[in-house]
């Protein structure tokens, strides 16, 4: 009986292991997408591999430890075998918990509160001593209690430890799947099935060796089974090895693992990091792209050196002709066409509300009445139909904004969340030193004073951080928002200026709120987004009427725009700051004020261009080194026709692959970096992005993958963060 349970145990385990991986297999096989046959075959093997291979070890592990467990009687401590029985198991379960959690919350205390991970770090390495002792304190106290608990009311099959065994047990899982549910990085790793499928393969295991115990015992003592499961074992082990060494040399293969399985491509986005030698963040082997792991130097998001005699990017080979930037004619062209007639020295009112997509609002043609006073606005100014933010979050998006500058050349900490050093030259800076009185009304923690986005403004309202902290994703805060600016301008006439106001609206964010007036439409996620951009715009709305009344319109343009966009399963995921897609990151541009007629611009812009635009309204040349350009041509009778490709990022952190975008009309290319991963999408009649054109368009592809490594080799500086 005891070999039978073991051997259960083994098959058990190994079979729902093999389970998982077939289902990986089946999944590719029967994918979409032209994909030859023997690739797919091929791919197939690959995929289901190291799910044998883990399952065989891991089979071989619990067989060894059913085994010992079935030998063994532990009933009372090992230094008193005729002492009071224990329960070691449970009471080290309960401990490694409480020393998991105690370590957590001092770490976590530390870097929410001083904003800065290393110190969070540095407080773990100090607090883990302390939280080993008092949980190894906790062990010798809880195993005695519970096995006296197990000796007097332990009767029958359920003993009080093991039910707490069982209960701390489905605590930690249940934790574990709210913090997937809710953390964005997780389901930018993972996708919504790969957990669901992970998390039930211990109820596989479990039920396959309750159900070989109880009904197939005889047949587990065959003699073949143990040779079948041995060779099964060597040949995943073979081809796992042989995936890790040669999957970069396989590209139809590696294509095909990364793009049309389940589970594989996020169990490879975790193991990768262990085969980086150089720890540049690209590995040299599973398919890594590192064509030197032994320079940190080199790498596929590396800049490309000219004449250097080293592929830099591993693209290509070494880059031809001179290391100097590559001029952007387009930006210098529009910046030297006429200009509308604007007026001298203006107030500059600039609107950002977090969260916003462009596709919901009115303009935009959407037609559920979420707007009516940006559709107004739009239609007596500028309203740049496709217009892109440099990134997917507040975090990338605004320090971009903010310094014109793409956020890979913002010199920055390393924390997911950076600190903007002041060496950045900032554009509410570049206003103050030109004259302007600057004055900011942010609604997000991002713009604490220690993350560096306050430099140039004179005036920095903190009155709604400070009041909600935390909470302000719980809390509805346009009306409030407004109030602050009204308060503004009562001190503050409009013959004193000039002034630039920046102004953040954060209600569409997450979690969204619900605004009933002037009616409910629904109860959805993606109904009460609606409403939450209804009740920002109803505010923003009673802002733009108070700059009329008292007489801040006849001199103040105003400009309003998104920070990124919102997902709501489009893509196969909801939230922000997981893709480039265009849910993700088109945004509404708005640029109004006198001199400026009704207009809508075609041409693809970017958040970039803001910069530009505003020191154009002000009088304020551009500076060469900045990459974007002023958008007021656009306003000017015989305005440009084209603005030149726009390009987008994700600089890969601890919770974000590597990725980049450009759009290049009518064509949007992304590529993965850190997975070679790619998609080709014709906006001009796909503008959601459904049908991914890359295999079809091979020569567009290329040609568009050739421009996003010349950007990223010769036309963009990034700086390497520091502390």
């Amino acid at each position: 009986m005891q070999r039978s349970l073991a051997r259960a145990a083994f098959f058990g385990l190994l079979s729902a292991s093999a389970l998982v991986g077939l289902v990986d297999a089946v999944y590719l096989l029967a994918g979409p997408g032209a994909v030859a046959t023997t690739t797919r075959l091929l791919a197939a093997l690959y995929a289901s591999a190291p799910f044998v291979a883990f399952g065989a070890l891991a089979a071989a592990t619990a067989g060894f430890l059913t085994a010992l467990w079935t030998r063994a009687r532990p009933r009372s401590a090992p230094d008193d075998p005729e002492g009071p029985p224990t329960a070691d198991g449970p009471a080290g379960l309960v401990a490694l918990v409480f020393f998991a959690a105690t370590c957590f919350v001092a770490a976590f205390l530390v870097a929410t509160r001083t904003h800065h991970r290393g110190l969070g770090a540095t407080a773990l390495a100090l607090f883990a001593p302390v939280a080993l002792g008092a949980a190894f304190y906790l062990w010798s106290i809880l195993r005695r209690l519970l096995g006296e608990l197990d000796a007097r009311w332990g009767g029958g099959r359920v003993t009080p430890s093991r039910a707490l065994g069982a209960g701390v047990l489905a605590f930690v899982l249940s934790l574990g799947v709210a913090t997937f549910i809710k953390n964005e990085a997780l389901q930018e790793s993972f996708g919504i099935w790969p957990p669901i499928v992970l998390f039930s393969w211990p109820a596989l295991a479990a039920g396959a060796t309750a159900g070989l115990y109880r009904g197939a015992r005889h047949a587990l003592h065959h003699p073949a089974l143990p040779r079948a499961a041995g060779v099964a074992a060597a040949l995943a082990l073979v081809g796992t090895g042989d995936l890790v060494r040669f999957m970069e040399a396989r590209p139809e293969v590696k294509a095909a693992l990364l793009e049309q399985t389940l589970l594989f491509r996020p169990l490879v986005m975790q193991a990768q990091p262990f085969f980086d030698a150089d720890r540049d963040g690209y590995a040299g082997l599973l398919g890594g792209g590192d064509c030197d792991d032994d320079n940190a130097d080199v790498h596929p998001g590396a800049p490309e050196l000219a004449l250097n005699g080293v592929d830099d990017d591993c693209f290509g080979g070494d880059a031809p002709g001179s290391g100097e930037p590559v001029a952007t004619p387009e930006s210098d062209a529009a910046d030297a066409t006429p200009r509308p007639p604007v007026v001298h020295r203006p107030h500059v009112v600039h609107i950002t509300i977090d969260t916003l997509r462009a596709d919901r609002l009115g303009a935009w043609g959407y037609g559920r009445g979420t707007s009516p006073r940006l559709d107004a606005l739009a239609a007596r100014g500028l309203r740049f139909h496709w217009a892109f933010a440099q990134g997917a979050q507040t975090k990338v998006s605004m320090p971009s904004v903010f310094t014109g500058r793409y956020f890979s050349e913002v010199d920055r900490s390393p924390d997911s969340w950076a600190t903007i050093w002041p060496e950045n030259i900032t554009l509410a800076e570049r206003l103050r030193d030109a004259g302007y009185h600057t004055a900011g009304f942010p609604a997000h923690r991002f713009f604490l004073p220690s993350y560096g986005l306050n430099q140039g403004f004179v005036d920095w309202d903190l009155t709604l951080v400070n009041k909600y902290g935390p909470r302000m994703v719980n809390v509805s805060t346009s009306g409030q928002t407004t109030d602050l600016v009204l308060d503004w301008l009562g001190r503050h006439a409009p013959d004193t200026g000039p002034h630039y106001l920046w102004i953040h609206y954060f209600d569409p964010h997450h979690f969204y709120q619900s605004h009933d007036q002037p009616s409910d439409l629904g109860d959805s996620d993606s109904d009460r987004y609606d409403e939450e951009i209804r009740f920002t715009d109803e505010h923003v709305g009673r802002l733009l009427d108070a700059f009329e009344e008292q007489g801040w319109g006849r001199n103040t343009y105003v400009i309003v725009h998104g920070d990124h966009g919102e997902g709501f399963g489009e893509h196969d995921y909801r939230y922000h700051g997981q893709h480039l897609f265009n849910d993700q990151v088109r945004v509404p541009l708005i640029v109004a004020g006198p001199g400026l007629d009704g207009r809508t611009v075609d041409v693809p812009v970017a958040l970039l261009d803001v910069v530009p635009t505003v020191l154009d309204l002000a009088g304020l040349r551009r500076p060469p080194d900045l990459p974007g350009t002023s958008l007021l041509p656009f306003g000017a009778s015989r305005g440009p026709t084209t603005r030149g490709p726009v390009f987008i990022e994700m600089v890969r952190d601890s919770n974000h692959s590597d990725r980049r975008a450009v759009v290049d009309w009518p064509w949007k290319y992304q590529w993965g970096i850190t997975f070679d991963e790619f998609t080709l999408f014709d906006l001009s009649v796909d503008p959601d992005e459904k049908n991914d054109l890359s295999a079809t368009e091979p020569e567009v592809r290329a040609r568009l993958n050739a421009r996003l490594r010349q950007w990223m080799a010769r036309e963009v500086r990034p700086v390497t963060p520091r502390q």
